[in-house]
């Protein structure tokens, strides 16, 4: 059985953002948080619905916002049909597990 891919990556994390002060790194956590659950309810709207388009561009705007701190499991499942309740669990499950992994991980002292 091959390993989930990473939640985030906390080394490349710790280079984005680890360094800036403490209120504004919150309110990037809370943004990557808004961010991701709008992207994510994107693309699990689009592909509900069979808009391959909006699809394509949920997925792109959903790589971007991961690939800042390594969300590798969110991208890997976004890849997927996203049609079936257990792909689209197991998504919405990630979305969560990473926004908590991404707090977690800043809220560690260095």
């Amino acid at each position: 059985m091959t390993n989930p891919p990473p939640l985030i990556d906390p080394e490349l994390t710790a280079d984005q953002i680890g360094f800036l002060p403490a209120d504004l790194v919150d309110r990037i956590c809370a943004a990557f948080a808004q961010d991701l659950a709008q992207s994510g309810e994107a693309l699990l709207n689009a592909a509900a619905s069979g808009d391959s388009d909006a699809v394509l561009r949920a997925r792109h705007s959903l790589k971007g916002l991961c690939g800042n701190f390594g969300a590798e499991r969110v991208v890997a499942l976004a890849e997927g049909p996203l049609i079936g309740a257990d792909d689209r669990a197991a998504f919405a499950r990630a979305m969560a597990d990473t926004t908590a992994a991404l707090a977690a991980t800043l809220s560690q002292p260095e």
